[in-house]
Protein backbone atom coordinates (compact mmCIF):
# COMPACT_ATOMS: atom_id res chain seq x y z
CA UNK A 1 0.00 0.00 0.00
CA UNK A 2 1.28 3.47 -0.87
CA UNK A 3 1.53 5.97 1.95
CA UNK A 4 1.99 9.69 2.39
CA UNK A 5 3.20 10.84 5.78
CA UNK A 6 2.75 14.38 7.10
CA UNK A 7 4.02 16.16 10.18
CA UNK A 8 1.05 17.87 11.80
CA UNK A 9 1.31 21.38 13.22
CA UNK A 10 1.59 21.62 16.98
CA UNK A 11 -1.70 21.88 18.88
CA UNK A 12 -3.82 20.92 15.86
CA UNK A 13 -6.07 17.96 16.62
CA UNK A 14 -7.51 16.12 13.63
CA UNK A 15 -11.23 15.56 14.21
CA UNK A 16 -12.94 12.36 13.11
CA UNK A 17 -15.18 14.37 10.80
CA UNK A 18 -12.14 15.93 9.14
CA UNK A 19 -10.33 12.61 8.86
CA UNK A 20 -13.30 11.11 7.01
CA UNK A 21 -12.89 13.72 4.27
CA UNK A 22 -9.17 13.18 3.64
CA UNK A 23 -8.44 11.60 0.27
CA UNK A 24 -5.83 11.49 -2.46
CA UNK A 25 -6.38 12.33 -6.11
CA UNK A 26 -4.04 10.83 -8.69
CA UNK A 27 -3.08 12.04 -12.13
CA UNK A 28 -6.34 10.59 -13.51
CA UNK A 29 -8.35 13.01 -11.35
CA UNK A 30 -10.14 10.18 -9.49
CA UNK A 31 -10.36 10.46 -5.67
CA UNK A 32 -9.14 7.33 -3.91
CA UNK A 33 -10.29 5.98 -0.53
CA UNK A 34 -7.61 6.36 2.09
CA UNK A 35 -6.83 4.81 5.42
CA UNK A 36 -6.04 7.67 7.76
CA UNK A 37 -4.18 7.27 11.05
CA UNK A 38 -2.19 9.44 13.43
CA UNK A 39 0.74 8.59 15.67
CA UNK A 40 1.74 11.55 17.76
CA UNK A 41 2.28 14.40 15.34
CA UNK A 42 2.52 12.15 12.27
CA UNK A 43 -0.49 11.78 9.95
CA UNK A 44 -0.37 8.76 7.64
CA UNK A 45 -2.62 8.66 4.56
CA UNK A 46 -2.51 5.22 2.95
CA UNK A 47 -4.18 3.81 -0.15
CA UNK A 48 -3.92 0.72 -2.31
CA UNK A 49 -2.05 2.44 -5.14
CA UNK A 50 1.63 3.28 -5.45
CA UNK A 51 1.78 6.53 -7.39
CA UNK A 52 2.09 10.25 -6.80
CA UNK A 53 -0.95 12.33 -6.00
CA UNK A 54 -2.48 15.35 -4.31
CA UNK A 55 -3.85 14.92 -0.80
CA UNK A 56 -6.98 16.88 0.18
CA UNK A 57 -7.37 17.87 3.82
CA UNK A 58 -9.91 20.14 5.59
CA UNK A 59 -7.98 23.01 7.13
CA UNK A 60 -9.17 26.08 9.15
CA UNK A 61 -8.05 29.10 7.10
CA UNK A 62 -7.69 32.48 8.77
CA UNK A 63 -10.81 34.64 8.19
CA UNK A 64 -12.29 31.99 5.83
CA UNK A 65 -13.23 29.10 8.08
CA UNK A 66 -12.58 25.50 7.22
CA UNK A 67 -11.83 24.76 3.56
CA UNK A 68 -10.90 21.53 1.82
CA UNK A 69 -7.51 22.30 0.26
CA UNK A 70 -4.84 20.22 -1.44
CA UNK A 71 -1.13 19.72 -1.40
CA UNK A 72 0.81 19.78 -4.63
CA UNK A 73 1.47 16.48 -6.38
CA UNK A 74 3.71 14.50 -4.04
CA UNK A 75 5.89 11.45 -4.38
CA UNK A 76 5.68 8.74 -1.76
CA UNK A 77 8.61 8.75 0.63
CA UNK A 78 9.45 7.37 4.04
CA UNK A 79 10.12 10.64 5.84
CA UNK A 80 7.09 12.87 6.59
CA UNK A 81 6.24 16.01 4.67
CA UNK A 82 5.46 19.14 6.74
CA UNK A 83 1.71 19.36 6.20
CA UNK A 84 1.29 23.14 6.25
CA UNK A 85 4.24 23.70 3.93
CA UNK A 86 2.79 21.29 1.37
CA UNK A 87 -0.71 22.78 1.60
CA UNK A 88 0.82 26.23 1.10
CA UNK A 89 2.89 25.01 -1.84
CA UNK A 90 -0.09 23.37 -3.57
CA UNK A 91 -2.33 26.41 -3.03
CA UNK A 92 0.24 28.94 -4.24
CA UNK A 93 0.96 26.84 -7.33
CA UNK A 94 -2.73 26.68 -8.30
CA UNK A 95 -3.11 30.41 -7.67
CA UNK A 96 -0.17 31.40 -9.85
CA UNK A 97 -1.28 29.10 -12.65
CA UNK A 98 -4.82 30.53 -12.62
CA UNK A 99 -3.59 34.13 -12.55
CA UNK A 100 -1.40 33.37 -15.57
CA UNK A 101 -4.35 31.89 -17.47
CA UNK A 102 -6.59 34.86 -16.68
CA UNK A 103 -3.90 37.36 -17.61
CA UNK A 104 -3.52 35.69 -21.00
CA UNK A 105 -7.27 36.00 -21.41
CA UNK A 106 -7.16 39.75 -20.80
CA UNK A 107 -8.28 39.90 -17.16
CA UNK A 108 -6.94 42.93 -15.29
CA UNK A 109 -5.31 41.68 -12.09
CA UNK A 110 -5.30 44.21 -9.23
CA UNK A 111 -1.78 45.11 -8.08
CA UNK A 112 -2.43 44.11 -4.46
CA UNK A 113 -2.93 40.51 -5.61
CA UNK A 114 0.58 40.42 -7.05
CA UNK A 115 1.87 41.81 -3.74
CA UNK A 116 0.07 39.00 -1.87
CA UNK A 117 1.47 36.38 -4.25
CA UNK A 118 5.02 37.68 -3.87
CA UNK A 119 4.75 37.78 -0.09
CA UNK A 120 3.22 34.32 -0.03
CA UNK A 121 6.08 32.97 -2.16
CA UNK A 122 8.63 34.58 0.18
CA UNK A 123 6.98 33.00 3.23
CA UNK A 124 6.83 29.62 1.51
CA UNK A 125 10.48 29.79 0.53
CA UNK A 126 11.49 30.67 4.09
CA UNK A 127 9.31 27.84 5.40
CA UNK A 128 11.06 25.34 3.15
CA UNK A 129 14.53 26.52 4.15
CA UNK A 130 14.16 26.61 7.94
CA UNK A 131 14.80 23.56 10.11
CA UNK A 132 12.75 24.85 13.05
CA UNK A 133 9.34 23.04 12.92
CA UNK A 134 7.48 25.77 14.81
CA UNK A 135 8.84 28.57 12.64
CA UNK A 136 8.32 26.44 9.53
CA UNK A 137 4.61 26.07 10.34
CA UNK A 138 4.19 29.76 11.16
CA UNK A 139 5.70 30.79 7.83
CA UNK A 140 3.72 28.17 5.90
CA UNK A 141 0.49 29.29 7.57
CA UNK A 142 1.21 32.90 6.57
CA UNK A 143 1.86 31.78 2.99
CA UNK A 144 -1.32 29.71 2.90
CA UNK A 145 -3.51 32.50 4.33
CA UNK A 146 -2.09 35.02 1.86
CA UNK A 147 -2.66 32.68 -1.10
CA UNK A 148 -6.22 31.93 -0.07
CA UNK A 149 -6.97 35.65 0.36
CA UNK A 150 -5.49 36.31 -3.08
CA UNK A 151 -7.53 33.44 -4.56
CA UNK A 152 -10.75 35.00 -3.28
CA UNK A 153 -9.72 38.49 -4.36
CA UNK A 154 -8.78 37.49 -7.90
CA UNK A 155 -12.01 35.46 -8.16
CA UNK A 156 -14.03 38.50 -7.03
CA UNK A 157 -12.28 40.54 -9.71
CA UNK A 158 -12.93 37.86 -12.32
CA UNK A 159 -16.62 37.70 -11.48
CA UNK A 160 -17.02 41.47 -11.62
CA UNK A 161 -15.10 42.01 -14.87
CA UNK A 162 -16.64 39.13 -16.79
CA UNK A 163 -20.17 39.92 -15.59
CA UNK A 164 -19.84 43.47 -16.90
CA UNK A 165 -18.54 42.14 -20.21
CA UNK A 166 -21.45 39.71 -20.51
CA UNK A 167 -23.99 42.41 -19.78
CA UNK A 168 -22.52 44.69 -22.45
CA UNK A 169 -22.66 41.98 -25.15
CA UNK A 170 -26.16 41.11 -26.27
CA UNK A 171 -25.03 37.97 -28.10
CA UNK A 172 -24.11 36.15 -24.88
CA UNK A 173 -26.84 34.05 -23.27
CA UNK A 174 -28.55 35.42 -20.18
CA UNK A 175 -27.72 34.03 -16.74
CA UNK A 176 -30.82 33.15 -14.74
CA UNK A 177 -31.79 32.24 -11.19
CA UNK A 178 -34.50 29.75 -10.16
CA UNK A 179 -36.16 28.82 -6.89
CA UNK A 180 -37.63 25.43 -5.98
CA UNK A 181 -41.25 25.28 -4.88
CA UNK A 182 -41.91 23.50 -1.60
CA UNK A 183 -44.52 20.73 -1.63
CA UNK A 184 -46.13 22.40 1.39
CA UNK A 185 -46.36 25.91 -0.08
CA UNK A 186 -48.96 27.54 -2.26
CA UNK A 187 -47.87 26.98 -5.86
CA UNK A 188 -49.06 30.32 -7.22
CA UNK A 189 -47.43 32.31 -4.41
CA UNK A 190 -44.16 30.51 -5.01
CA UNK A 191 -44.35 31.19 -8.74
CA UNK A 192 -44.92 34.87 -8.06
CA UNK A 193 -41.89 35.14 -5.74
CA UNK A 194 -40.00 38.26 -6.74
CA UNK A 195 -36.46 38.18 -7.99
CA UNK A 196 -36.42 34.71 -9.53
CA UNK A 197 -36.47 34.21 -13.29
CA UNK A 198 -37.77 30.61 -13.24
CA UNK A 199 -39.32 28.15 -10.80
CA UNK A 200 -38.61 24.46 -10.37
CA UNK A 201 -41.57 22.31 -9.39
CA UNK A 202 -42.50 18.66 -9.28
CA UNK A 203 -44.59 17.19 -12.09
CA UNK A 204 -47.44 16.74 -9.60
CA UNK A 205 -47.34 20.45 -8.77
CA UNK A 206 -47.23 21.31 -12.45
CA UNK A 207 -50.29 19.13 -13.06
CA UNK A 208 -52.16 21.05 -10.35
CA UNK A 209 -51.89 24.23 -12.44
CA UNK A 210 -54.20 22.67 -15.04
CA UNK A 211 -51.81 23.13 -17.94
CA UNK A 212 -52.41 26.88 -18.10
CA UNK A 213 -49.70 29.35 -19.04
CA UNK A 214 -47.91 30.61 -15.95
CA UNK A 215 -46.28 33.94 -15.18
CA UNK A 216 -42.79 32.37 -15.12
CA UNK A 217 -40.95 29.70 -17.01
CA UNK A 218 -40.95 26.33 -15.29
CA UNK A 219 -38.31 23.68 -14.69
CA UNK A 220 -40.26 20.45 -14.23
CA UNK A 221 -38.96 17.47 -12.34
CA UNK A 222 -37.01 15.44 -11.74
CA UNK A 223 -38.83 12.26 -12.64
CA UNK A 224 -36.62 10.54 -10.05
CA UNK A 225 -33.92 11.54 -7.58
CA UNK A 226 -31.24 8.82 -7.70
CA UNK A 227 -29.28 10.12 -4.70
CA UNK A 228 -29.09 8.20 -1.43
CA UNK A 229 -32.52 8.23 0.27
CA UNK A 230 -33.89 10.27 -2.60
CA UNK A 231 -36.20 7.61 -4.03
CA UNK A 232 -39.89 8.14 -3.16
CA UNK A 233 -41.55 5.55 -0.96
CA UNK A 234 -43.91 4.59 -3.77
CA UNK A 235 -41.02 3.24 -5.84
CA UNK A 236 -39.38 1.56 -2.86
CA UNK A 237 -42.63 -0.26 -2.11
CA UNK A 238 -42.85 -1.47 -5.72
CA UNK A 239 -40.22 -4.08 -4.85
CA UNK A 240 -38.18 -5.47 -7.72
CA UNK A 241 -36.40 -3.15 -10.13
CA UNK A 242 -38.53 -4.24 -13.10
CA UNK A 243 -41.67 -3.18 -11.23
CA UNK A 244 -40.12 0.10 -10.18
CA UNK A 245 -39.01 0.84 -13.73
CA UNK A 246 -42.48 0.10 -15.14
CA UNK A 247 -44.14 2.32 -12.56
CA UNK A 248 -41.71 5.16 -13.22
CA UNK A 249 -42.02 4.93 -17.01
CA UNK A 250 -45.81 5.01 -16.81
CA UNK A 251 -45.70 8.07 -14.57
CA UNK A 252 -43.22 9.69 -16.96
CA UNK A 253 -45.54 9.15 -19.92
CA UNK A 254 -48.49 10.53 -17.99
CA UNK A 255 -46.62 13.66 -16.91
CA UNK A 256 -45.35 14.32 -20.42
CA UNK A 257 -48.94 14.47 -21.65
CA UNK A 258 -49.83 17.14 -19.07
CA UNK A 259 -46.99 19.61 -19.56
CA UNK A 260 -47.80 23.29 -19.29
CA UNK A 261 -46.86 25.58 -22.13
CA UNK A 262 -44.70 27.40 -19.57
CA UNK A 263 -42.38 24.40 -19.18
CA UNK A 264 -38.96 25.37 -20.51
CA UNK A 265 -36.78 22.60 -19.06
CA UNK A 266 -37.35 18.94 -18.14
CA UNK A 267 -35.22 17.77 -15.22
CA UNK A 268 -35.23 14.12 -16.18
CA UNK A 269 -33.08 12.60 -13.44
CA UNK A 270 -31.14 13.95 -10.48
CA UNK A 271 -28.59 12.71 -8.00
CA UNK A 272 -26.39 10.59 -10.29
CA UNK A 273 -22.96 10.27 -8.73
CA UNK A 274 -21.30 7.10 -9.98
CA UNK A 275 -22.18 4.87 -7.04
CA UNK A 276 -25.20 2.80 -6.19
CA UNK A 277 -26.96 2.49 -2.87
CA UNK A 278 -29.39 0.22 -1.08
CA UNK A 279 -32.47 1.20 -3.09
CA UNK A 280 -30.92 1.87 -6.49
CA UNK A 281 -27.76 0.21 -7.77
CA UNK A 282 -25.43 2.09 -10.10
CA UNK A 283 -26.30 -0.01 -13.21
CA UNK A 284 -29.99 0.55 -12.46
CA UNK A 285 -29.40 4.31 -12.18
CA UNK A 286 -27.89 4.35 -15.66
CA UNK A 287 -30.65 2.17 -17.09
CA UNK A 288 -33.34 4.46 -15.71
CA UNK A 289 -31.58 7.58 -16.98
CA UNK A 290 -31.34 6.13 -20.49
CA UNK A 291 -34.93 4.87 -20.44
CA UNK A 292 -36.40 8.15 -19.24
CA UNK A 293 -34.48 10.16 -21.83
CA UNK A 294 -35.75 7.78 -24.51
CA UNK A 295 -39.33 8.29 -23.31
CA UNK A 296 -38.95 12.05 -23.58
CA UNK A 297 -37.48 11.68 -27.07
CA UNK A 298 -40.37 9.44 -28.20
CA UNK A 299 -42.97 12.07 -27.32
CA UNK A 300 -41.35 14.62 -29.64
CA UNK A 301 -41.71 17.19 -26.87
CA UNK A 302 -39.47 20.02 -27.99
CA UNK A 303 -38.35 21.00 -24.51
CA UNK A 304 -34.70 20.94 -23.39
CA UNK A 305 -33.70 18.20 -20.95
CA UNK A 306 -31.34 18.06 -17.98
CA UNK A 307 -29.70 15.22 -16.07
CA UNK A 308 -27.96 16.29 -12.86
CA UNK A 309 -25.03 14.80 -10.98
CA UNK A 310 -24.26 14.85 -7.29
CA UNK A 311 -20.73 15.21 -5.84
CA UNK A 312 -19.28 16.99 -8.90
CA UNK A 313 -15.73 16.73 -7.52
CA UNK A 314 -16.39 12.95 -7.26
CA UNK A 315 -15.56 13.15 -3.55
CA UNK A 316 -17.97 10.34 -2.71
CA UNK A 317 -15.56 7.94 -4.42
CA UNK A 318 -13.17 8.70 -1.56
CA UNK A 319 -15.43 6.83 0.86
CA UNK A 320 -15.71 3.50 -0.96
CA UNK A 321 -13.78 1.23 -3.28
CA UNK A 322 -14.98 1.27 -6.88
CA UNK A 323 -17.32 3.55 -8.77
CA UNK A 324 -17.04 6.04 -11.61
CA UNK A 325 -16.45 9.76 -11.75
CA UNK A 326 -19.81 11.46 -12.47
CA UNK A 327 -18.17 13.12 -15.47
CA UNK A 328 -17.59 9.65 -16.92
CA UNK A 329 -21.26 8.83 -16.45
CA UNK A 330 -22.27 11.99 -18.30
CA UNK A 331 -19.84 11.16 -21.08
CA UNK A 332 -21.23 7.62 -21.32
CA UNK A 333 -24.81 8.88 -21.63
CA UNK A 334 -23.82 11.35 -24.34
CA UNK A 335 -21.90 8.68 -26.27
CA UNK A 336 -25.03 6.52 -26.25
CA UNK A 337 -26.80 9.27 -28.13
CA UNK A 338 -28.96 10.37 -25.19
CA UNK A 339 -30.53 13.75 -25.92
CA UNK A 340 -29.29 15.85 -23.01
CA UNK A 341 -29.48 19.64 -23.36
CA UNK A 342 -27.99 20.61 -19.99
CA UNK A 343 -25.85 18.92 -17.35
CA UNK A 344 -26.84 19.76 -13.79
CA UNK A 345 -24.09 20.12 -11.18
CA UNK A 346 -25.55 19.49 -7.72
CA UNK A 347 -23.57 21.06 -4.88
CA UNK A 348 -24.91 20.45 -1.38
CA UNK A 349 -22.38 22.81 0.10
CA UNK A 350 -21.12 22.44 3.65
CA UNK A 351 -22.68 19.02 4.27
CA UNK A 352 -20.53 15.97 4.85
CA UNK A 353 -20.60 13.12 3.97
CA UNK A 354 -23.92 13.84 2.29
CA UNK A 355 -22.57 16.74 0.30
CA UNK A 356 -19.50 18.76 -0.61
CA UNK A 357 -17.12 20.50 1.77
CA UNK A 358 -16.36 24.13 1.04
CA UNK A 359 -13.33 24.71 -1.20
CA UNK A 360 -11.48 27.76 -2.37
CA UNK A 361 -12.97 29.43 -5.49
CA UNK A 362 -10.15 28.25 -7.77
CA UNK A 363 -11.25 24.66 -7.17
CA UNK A 364 -14.70 25.66 -8.44
CA UNK A 365 -13.03 27.00 -11.58
CA UNK A 366 -11.14 23.72 -12.04
CA UNK A 367 -14.31 21.67 -11.53
CA UNK A 368 -16.41 23.74 -13.95
CA UNK A 369 -13.66 23.68 -16.56
CA UNK A 370 -13.53 19.89 -16.26
CA UNK A 371 -17.28 19.54 -16.82
CA UNK A 372 -17.18 22.06 -19.66
CA UNK A 373 -15.02 19.65 -21.65
CA UNK A 374 -18.16 17.69 -22.59
CA UNK A 375 -19.44 20.68 -24.55
CA UNK A 376 -22.87 20.72 -22.86
CA UNK A 377 -24.15 23.85 -21.03
CA UNK A 378 -24.16 23.61 -17.24
CA UNK A 379 -26.72 24.47 -14.57
CA UNK A 380 -25.67 24.58 -10.91
CA UNK A 381 -28.11 23.27 -8.29
CA UNK A 382 -27.05 24.72 -4.95
CA UNK A 383 -27.93 24.75 -1.27
CA UNK A 384 -26.09 25.34 2.01
CA UNK A 385 -27.20 25.42 5.66
CA UNK A 386 -27.87 28.88 7.13
CA UNK A 387 -29.83 30.24 10.08
CA UNK A 388 -29.79 34.04 9.88
CA UNK A 389 -33.14 35.61 9.00
CA UNK A 390 -33.59 38.70 6.86
CA UNK A 391 -33.36 41.77 9.06
CA UNK A 392 -31.35 40.07 11.80
CA UNK A 393 -29.03 42.62 13.40
CA UNK A 394 -26.24 40.23 14.37
CA UNK A 395 -24.67 40.40 10.91
CA UNK A 396 -25.20 36.71 10.30
CA UNK A 397 -22.90 35.68 13.16
CA UNK A 398 -24.94 32.54 13.75
CA UNK A 399 -23.61 29.02 14.07
CA UNK A 400 -25.35 25.62 14.14
CA UNK A 401 -27.55 25.11 17.23
CA UNK A 402 -25.78 23.04 19.87
CA UNK A 403 -27.96 19.97 19.39
CA UNK A 404 -27.18 19.97 15.66
CA UNK A 405 -23.54 20.84 16.20
CA UNK A 406 -23.04 17.42 17.81
CA UNK A 407 -24.05 15.75 14.55
CA UNK A 408 -20.56 15.99 13.09
CA UNK A 409 -21.55 14.09 9.96
CA UNK A 410 -24.25 16.60 8.99
CA UNK A 411 -22.47 19.87 8.23
CA UNK A 412 -19.39 21.88 9.08
CA UNK A 413 -19.22 24.39 11.93
CA UNK A 414 -19.14 27.62 9.90
CA UNK A 415 -21.14 30.62 11.05
CA UNK A 416 -23.58 32.28 8.68
CA UNK A 417 -21.12 35.16 8.32
CA UNK A 418 -18.55 32.79 6.82
CA UNK A 419 -21.08 31.14 4.51
CA UNK A 420 -22.55 34.38 3.20
CA UNK A 421 -19.13 35.90 2.68
CA UNK A 422 -18.08 32.77 0.81
CA UNK A 423 -21.12 32.82 -1.47
CA UNK A 424 -20.57 36.51 -2.26
CA UNK A 425 -17.48 35.32 -4.11
CA UNK A 426 -18.78 32.04 -5.55
CA UNK A 427 -22.15 33.18 -6.94
CA UNK A 428 -20.87 36.04 -9.16
CA UNK A 429 -18.08 33.77 -10.33
CA UNK A 430 -20.67 31.19 -11.44
CA UNK A 431 -22.59 33.83 -13.36
CA UNK A 432 -19.34 34.82 -15.08
CA UNK A 433 -18.54 31.34 -16.41
CA UNK A 434 -19.69 31.09 -20.06
CA UNK A 435 -20.72 27.44 -19.70
CA UNK A 436 -22.97 28.08 -16.68
CA UNK A 437 -26.44 29.17 -17.77
CA UNK A 438 -28.13 29.42 -14.39
CA UNK A 439 -28.42 28.50 -10.72
CA UNK A 440 -31.29 26.62 -9.08
CA UNK A 441 -31.59 26.91 -5.31
CA UNK A 442 -32.47 23.33 -4.45
CA UNK A 443 -34.60 23.82 -1.35
CA UNK A 444 -37.37 26.21 -0.36
CA UNK A 445 -38.10 25.50 3.32
CA UNK A 446 -35.61 24.29 5.92
CA UNK A 447 -37.65 21.17 6.65
CA UNK A 448 -38.35 20.22 3.01
CA UNK A 449 -35.52 17.68 2.96
CA UNK A 450 -34.36 16.17 6.25
CA UNK A 451 -31.09 15.07 4.61
CA UNK A 452 -30.08 18.73 4.30
CA UNK A 453 -31.18 20.55 7.48
CA UNK A 454 -31.46 24.34 7.31
CA UNK A 455 -30.79 24.31 3.57
CA UNK A 456 -33.81 26.39 2.59
CA UNK A 457 -34.36 30.00 1.60
CA UNK A 458 -37.01 30.15 4.36
CA UNK A 459 -37.06 28.61 7.84
CA UNK A 460 -39.70 26.15 9.06
CA UNK A 461 -41.96 29.12 9.91
CA UNK A 462 -41.68 30.43 6.34
CA UNK A 463 -39.58 33.41 7.43
CA UNK A 464 -37.20 34.68 4.76
CA UNK A 465 -33.49 34.15 5.45
CA UNK A 466 -30.50 36.29 4.59
CA UNK A 467 -29.40 33.78 1.97
CA UNK A 468 -32.52 34.71 -0.05
CA UNK A 469 -31.51 38.38 -0.05
CA UNK A 470 -27.95 37.44 -1.02
CA UNK A 471 -29.20 35.59 -4.10
CA UNK A 472 -31.10 38.70 -5.15
CA UNK A 473 -27.84 40.66 -5.28
CA UNK A 474 -26.41 38.55 -8.13
CA UNK A 475 -25.78 40.93 -11.03
CA UNK A 476 -27.30 39.16 -14.02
Amino acid sequence: MGEFKFRLPAAWVLERRQASAIHTVGIDGIPWPCKVSTDGDILTVGRNRNESGKTYIPWPVENRGELLIATGTLLEKESPYPLLTELARGTLNRLRNQISIWQEGGLKIPEEIFVNVATSAKCLGDSIMTSDPILQDELAKSSLDLSIDAAFSVSDSFGEQVTQFRKSNDGIHAFWLANTISLTCDVQESIDAEGFDLVRMSFEQLSSTGGKKLSKRVIAGPFIDASVNGMPQELIDAGQFASRKTLLVNKCRSHLKELSSSTSLLHVMGGLNGMGHRNLSYPHQLELATTLLEEVSKTNVEIPTMVSFDFPWAERLASAVGGSHPLQIADSLLRQGSQISFLGIEVNLGYWPGGSMMRDPLQWIDMLDLWTQLGIPLIVLLRTPTWALAGDTDGGELSPPQELDKSVNTFDRKTDAFRLKYLRTILPMLSARPAVHGVIWSQSLDDDDTRYPNGGLFDEKDSRKQIYDLLMTIDR
